[in-house]
C-alpha cells in the first residue's frame, strides 16, 4: 500500500539564516522548513546586513563567529537601520551560553540566543516562540503607542512651581487622577492615608507640595526641582499613588523657566509600567508552566553566585529530565505532553520547601514585584522541553540536596490523570556543587547536566552527584562516536557470520550477519559497546544499510556454490524499521546485488514490532510484498501480544539466548522453551534458537521439535572465506546431531 503524503505545512513566515559554514546553513533550513518557514541565506555579516535591509525577513538567525563582519556588529548595523531592521528579531548562535555570552549578544540589539551544540530537534520550536513572544511585543508596543496618542490629545496636568516648592498656578487634566494627594486627608482607621482625590486649582494654588503629595514623594520633587534650577537641565520623578485600591504611576517633568520657577507637566504613566512589565514577564517567565525560564535562571544563579562568594557559603544546582518524555509525546500527542509539563512544574512547586529556595533578602528575575512568578518559586526553572532546575542556596550538607532529589523523584512518580489517560513518569536528576564540582554559572550547569546524563544511564529515575570521572567518561563518548562517524567511510566496519543448522538434517540452512569495527588505535570494539552508541546517534541507520548491501552481496556469491543456497539474515534496528524508505533500501540492495529475495531474512525485536502496531503492519506487509523473510529476534523478552503475532505472519521466531542458557538444568526456562515451540509451531512458524553452547542443550532442543540453531558449539561468527570453506560440498566440521 503506497504512503499517503505528508500534508502541506502553512508557511509562518521568513527566516535569515546567516552563517559562514554551509553544512550549518543547511541544517538550520532544514530545520525551519519542518515547522512552515521559508529561509534566505546570507554566506557573512555583511551580506546578512544587506538582505536584512532589501529582504525583509520576519527574523534572523545569525552565527556570532563570521567573516567580513561578526554577528555581534552585523546585529549593531541592522539595529541602526533605519526601518524593519529597528525590531525584527535576531536570534544569535553562540558557541559559550555564559552570562558574557549572553550579555554581548543583548547588548548588540539580539531579542534571544542558541548556545552551541544546537539540540536541532527543537530549533525550528525555538525559532517560532520567538516569532510569537515578538509579535506579542510589537503588539503591546502598539498598545502603548495607541495610549500615548490619546493622552497627547488630552491635556496632561501643568502646574508651576517656586523654589520653595509652592504652586503659583495649577492647571489638572481631565484623567480621573491628576497626580496628587492632600496630605490634610482623613485618616483610616489603619492609619493609612485615603485614596488620591483630584484636586482643582483653586484648591491647590499656593499651596506647598507637602500639602498636596505624601512626603517621601514631596521630598523627591523638591530634589529635583533644585537640580533643574542649577542645571537647567529638564529632570523627572516618578511616583505611585493609591485610588480606589488601584496604584497609579505618574510621571512628572520639571523645566526651569525663571531663575527661580520652574514649570511641570504631569503625566499618568500607569499603561506604560503595565507594558514594561509584560514585556519583563515574557522575558523571564515559561509561557508554558508559568514558571522562570532560562534566562531568568542563569541571572539568578549569578546572583546566588556571587552572594555565595562573599559569604563564603554553599549552594547545589539540581539539573532534572523526565524520562521517556518524548514516548508520551510521540503515542498521546503534543497535547498531552505540554498538559503533563504543566502538572509536573505544579507539583514541583508543591514540593520543593521555603527553606530549599534562594534567599529572601534579595530581589530576583521574574519575581512578584516584576510582575513575574513569585519569590518562592524564582529558584526552580523550566530550561526548555522536559528539563528543569532548582537552586537550593546555604548548602550545609550534602545530604539536603539529595533530600530534596529525593522528594522530587517521589512527586513525579505519582500517577498524573490527563485527559483520561494515566501517565506514569519518572525522573532523573544530576547534582552539581558549589564550589566544589565548580565556580561559574556554566560550568554548574554543565556538570549538573553531566550527571543527570549519567542518572539516566544508571537506569534512570536516579539522582546522581556530578564527579570529574563523569567529564572523563563523556569525552571518551564524544571521541568513540567521532570514530564511529569516520568508521564507514575509512572501511573500519567489516561482518562476520554465524551458521544456522536444521536440526534434523544437521545441514547449514542459513546464516546471521553480525557486524563488527577495527578500531585503528583500540582494535576491535565489542558490539554491545557501539551498537547503542549508533542507536543514540542515528548512525545505526547508515551504518544498517551498508550491512544489509554487503550481507546480500555476500550471500549472491555464495548463491553460485554447487549446493542448496543459504538464507542470509540481517538484524534490523528499530530507527531503521521506523524508516519511511525502509523498502525502497531492501529493493535497492537486492536489485543491485541480484540475490533472490527469497534468501534475504530481516531480523526484528519484539519491542520494535510492537511499538506502533498498526505502522508495523502496514511496514510489514510493504516487505513481504518484497518477497523477504521475516522472523522476530529475542523472542521472550519482550511484550508480544499473542493477537497481534498472528497478524503480524512472520515467518520465524528466535528464542532468545537467556532461555537457552540454563538448559538443560533450569526447569523453567525448559518449560518456556517448549511452550514458545509448541506455540509456534500452532501459528505455522518456525523456530530459532540462538546461543546453543552444548551437546546436552542441542538434544534437548532436537526434542523440543526446535527446528533450527545456532550458537558457539555449532559454529562460532566467521571471515566470509572461512563461512565459503564451511558451505563447501566436503566440509564436516559442523558436530551432527546424534
Amino acid at each position: 500500500m503506497p504512503a499517503s503524503p505528508a500534508p502541506q505545512r502553512a508557511i509562518r513566515g521568513t527566516v535569515l539564516v546567516a552563517d559562514d559554514d554551509p553544512v550549518m546553513r543547511l541544517l538550520m533550513l532544514e530545520m525551519l522548513q519542518q515547522v512552515g518557514l521559508n529561509g534566505i541565506e546570507a554566506q557573512d555579516g555583511r551580506e546578512a546586513v544587506v538582505l536584512a535591509s532589501s529582504r525583509r525577513p520576519d527574523l534572523i538567525l545569525m552565527d556570532v563567529e563570521m567573516p567580513h563582519l561578526d554577528g555581534f556588529s552585523a546585529c549593531r548595523a541592522i539595529r541602526r537601520a533605519e526601518g524593519p531592521g529597528a525590531s525584527v528579531p535576531i536570534v544569535m548562535v553562540t558557541g559559550g551560553d555564559d552570562v558574557e555570552a549572553v550579555t554581548s549578544a543583548y547588548e548588540a540589539g539580539a531579542t534571544d540566543f542558541v548556545s552551541k551544540p544546537i539540540n536541532w530537534p527543537i530549533l525550528g520550536h525555538r525559532v517560532l516562540y520567538v516569532l510569537r513572544a515578538s509579535d506579542a511585543i510589537a503588539r503591546l508596543r502598539i498598545a502603548d503607542a495607541q495610549n500615548r496618542a490619546v493622552l497627547a490629545a488630552i491635556p496632561d496636568t501643568f502646574f508651576r512651581m517656586n523654589c520653595d516648592g509652592f504652586y503659583l498656578d495649577y492647571e489638572p487634566g481631565r484623567g480621573r487622577m491628576n497626580g496628587l494627594q492632600g496630605r490634610g486627608l482623613p485618616r483610616r482607621r489603619d492609619g493609612a492615608m485615603e485614596d488620591a482625590v483630584p484636586f482643582t486649582s483653586e484648591r491647590c494654588v499656593g499651596r506647598h507640595i507637602t500639602e498636596v503629595l505624601p512626603q517621601e514623594i514631596a521630598a523627591r520633587v523638591m530634589t529635583q526641582l533644585a537640580e533643574v534650577l542649577r542645571t537647567e537641565q529638564v529632570r523627572s520623578v516618578e511616583y505611585e499613588l493609591v485610588r480606589f485600591g488601584e496604584t497609579q504611576h505618574f510621571e512628572a517633568r520639571l523645566v526651569a523657566t525663571g531663575p527661580s520657577e520652574v514649570l511641570g507637566l504631569v503625566r499618568d504613566i500607569s499603561e506604560r509600567k503595565r507594558t514594561e512589565e509584560q514585556i519583563r514577564r515574557l522575558a523571564y517567565c515559561d509561557s508554558l508552566t508559568g514558571i522562570p525560564n532560562r534566562q531568568a535562571f542563569l541571572e539568578t544563579l549569578e546572583r546566588e553566585l556571587q552572594r555565595s562568594k562573599v559569604g563564603n557559603k554553599k549552594f547545589a544546582v539540581l539539573f532534572m529530565d523526565l524520562d521517556s518524555f518524548k514516548r508520551i509525546n510521540d503515542t498521546l500527542g503534543h497535547n498531552v505532553g505540554d498538559h503533563l509539563l504543566k502538572i509536573v512544574s505544579e507539583r514541583l512547586r508543591e514540593t520543593i520547601r521555603p527553606s530549599d529556595l534562594v534567599s529572601r533578602s534579595e530581589a530576583l528575575p521574574g519575581d512578584a514585584s516584576h510582575g513575574g512568578a513569585s519569590t518562592e518559586s524564582s529558584s526552580l526553572a523550566r530550561l526548555g522541553g522536559d528539563e528543569f532546575t532548582i537552586l537550593i542556596p546555604d548548602l550545609e550538607r550534602v545530604e539536603h540536596a539529595l533530600n530534596v532529589a529525593h522528594r522530587v523523584k517521589e512527586a513525579m512518580r505519582r500517577p498524573f490523570l490527563i485527559e483520561g489517560h494515566e501517565i506514569f513518569v519518572t525522573a532523573s536528576i544530576g547534582i552539581s556543587l558549589f564550589p566544589e564540582d565548580g565556580d561559574d554559572c556554566n560550568s554548574l550547569l554543565k556538570y549538573a547536566d553531566t550527571a543527570m546524563y549519567h542518572a539516566k544511564n544508571c537506569g534512570k529515575n536516579n539522582a546522581k552527584l556530578y564527579s570529574s570521572s563523569l567529564t572523563m567518561q563523556i569525552m571518551s563518548h564524544v571521541k568513540l562516536e567521532v570514530g564511529l562517524r569516520k568508521a564507514l567511510q575509512n572501511n573500519e566496519l567489516y561482518l562476520l557470520y554465524q551458521p544456522q543448522l536444521d536440526v534434523r538434517s544437521s545441514e547449514i540452512v542459513g546464516v546471521e550477519a553480525l557486524v563488527r569495527w577495527r578500531h585503528p588505535e583500540r582494535g576491535i570494539i565489542s558490539p554491545t559497546e557501539f551498537i547503542p552508541l549508533a542507536e543514540e546517534t542515528g548512525l545505526i541507520v547508515p551504518i544498517g544499510e551498508w550491512v544489509l548491501r554487503t550481507a546480500c552481496n555476500q550471500a549472491r556469491l555464495w548463491q553460485g556454490l554447487p549446493r542448496r543456497p543459504v538464507r542470509m539474515a540481517v538484524n534490523l534496528s528499530a530507527k531503521q524499521f521506523k524508516d519511511e524508505n525502509l523498502s525502497q533500501i531492501v529493493l535497492s540492495a537486492l536489485d543491485d546485488t541480484g540475490l533472490d529475495p527469497k534468501l534475504l531474512e530481516l531480523e526484528l525485536t519484539e519491542g520494535t514490532l510492537m511499538d506502533d502496531a498498526m505502522a508495523t503492519l502496514a511496514t510489514l506487509e510493504r516487505l513481504r510484498g518484497i518477497g523477504v523473510y521475516l522472523s522476530i529476534d529475542d523472542f521472550g523478552t519482550g511484550y508480544s501480544s499473542m493477537n497481534y503475532l498472528k497478524r503480524f505472519d512472520v515467518r520465524a521466531l528466535k528464542i532468545d539466548r537467556s532461555f537457552i542458557s540454563g538448559l538443560p538444568q533450569d526447569s523453567e526456562n525448559a518449560a518456556i522453551t517448549r511452550a514458545i515451540i509448541a506455540m509456534a509451531h500452532g501459528l505455522k512458524m518456525a523456530v530459532v534458537a540462538e546461543g546453543v553452547e552444548t551437546d546436552e542443550q542441542l538434544l534437548l532442543l532436537e526434542q523440543y521439535g526446535c527446528d533450527m540453531v545456532q550458537g558457539y558449539f555449532l559454529g562460532h561468527p566467521s571471515s566470509a572465506d572461512a563461512m565459503t570453506l564451511m558451505l563447501g560440498p566436503l566440509h564436516t566440521a559442523l558436530p551432527a546431531i546424534k
